[in-house]
């Protein structure tokens, strides 16, 4: 018994779309957990502009105490305004969306230290990374709390 030709297609299809799909999916993770570890190299060496960069120019950044900003100047502010960095461990938890669009579920371990010695801030937050023309991510939104 022989099988026609457009069911060999259908047949191919159907085996090989969900491998694909399944193939996507840690590509995904992998290029948000590759920027992850980059902003965690950049604020390890201090270098918070480079941090800063990883953010699109229109990014909204929410945290507590209605600490809301907007756009290039505001996220370089915030940025360049941690002192003392240590070290930064960014926890994956979720990824999500496609090529265009990802959303990022984690959690934020960041040591700084000063006069009064090693301070450590852990938060959770969802990051929503868009794709620039550049075909870079950038973040759009970051929203933590502690």
């Amino acid at each position: 018994m022989t099988m026609r030709p457009l069911a060999r297609l259908a047949l191919a299809t159907a085996l090989i779309a969900p491998a694909a799909l399944h193939a996507q999916g840690p590509t995904l993770r992998q290029e948000i957990d590759s920027l992850n570890r980059a902003m965690e190299q950049a604020f390890a060496k201090g270098d918070m502009a480079t941090v800063a960069k990883f953010y699109a120019d229109d990014a909204k950044l929410m945290g507590p105490r209605d600490a809301d900003l907007s756009g290039r100047a505001a996220i370089d502010r915030y940025w360049l305004g941690i002192k003392g960095a240590k070290a930064w461990k960014l926890d994956v938890l979720d990824v999500g969306g496609d090529r265009t669009t990802a959303y990022q579920v984690g959690r934020s371990t960041l040591v700084t230290t000063g006069a009064s010695g090693e301070q450590t801030s852990v938060s959770r937050f969802v990051v929503i990374w868009k794709r620039q023309p550049d075909g870079r991510f950038r973040i759009a939104l970051d929203f933590y709390h502690f």
